[in-house]
């Protein structure tokens, strides 16, 4: 048992290590900027040994991968929570209620938008690190099917709808929402929303 004891206390402090690193890393990236900040500013933030760093990520675009990935599973996560709390029962609408949702958290905190944005299917998609943060309960495209089968949808391909989907709200909002190109964010949405409808019927069987 103290075997175990001391297994689950070595798991537990580098899981924070982890998890210690990578909020360091998210905060001066927001501040700063990717190329402005350096691993020994992500150590100092942590208040973690430079050469700690090391032990979890090959260099810094690895972090920013691994980050990316937490962060586009983070958002993707609430957004179905707060899915849960409405009546929302039609497939379409819930998928439109999801893309909505992380589209406007993404365009109220735009330093966000510009570190994730424009990476949301590369972090949806990047299951290397997953078992460290998520549970298979939270699974995004598990979720997508069992919505799909509830509304007595068939999908061809879930994984190729989602990222569809995500490519598409992802690329297109990241210029509406900073540069109001080719509209602004409010008046593009409703021709977002039209076109994802029309790419889940197309993949529906």
């Amino acid at each position: 048992m103290d075997s175990e004891n001391q297994v689950s206390k070595r798991q537990s402090k580098q899981i924070d290590t982890y998890d210690r690193l990578l909020e360091a890393a998210y905060q001066l990236f927001l501040q700063r900027g990717y190329d402005a900040v350096s691993i020994q500013d992500i150590t100092d933030q942590a208040f973690i040994a430079k050469g700690t760093f090391y032990n979890y990520f090959r260099d810094k675009d690895d972090l920013k991968e691994q980050l990316i990935t937490r962060k586009s599973n983070e958002l993707f996560q609430m957004a179905i929570a707060a899915l849960r709390q409405t009546g929302i029962v039609d497939f379409e609408s819930q998928i439109i209620f999801i893309v909505d949702y992380i589209t406007d958290i993404l365009s109220q905190n735009q330093d966000a938008l510009k570190l994730i944005a424009k990476n949301l299917s590369f972090g949806l998609f990047n299951h290397k690190v997953s078992e460290i943060f998520t549970n298979d309960s939270m699974d995004i495209l598990h979720s997508l099917v069992r919505a799909a089968e509830h509304s007595g949808i068939q999908l061809k391909n879930p994984k190729v709808l989602l990222f569809m989907i995500v490519e598409l709200a992802s690329s297109t909002c990241f210029s509406c929402i900073l540069e109001g190109k080719p509209l602004e964010f409010a008046v593009y949405k409703p021709y977002l929303f039209d076109a994802i409808r029309q790419i889940i019927r197309s993949q529906s069987l």
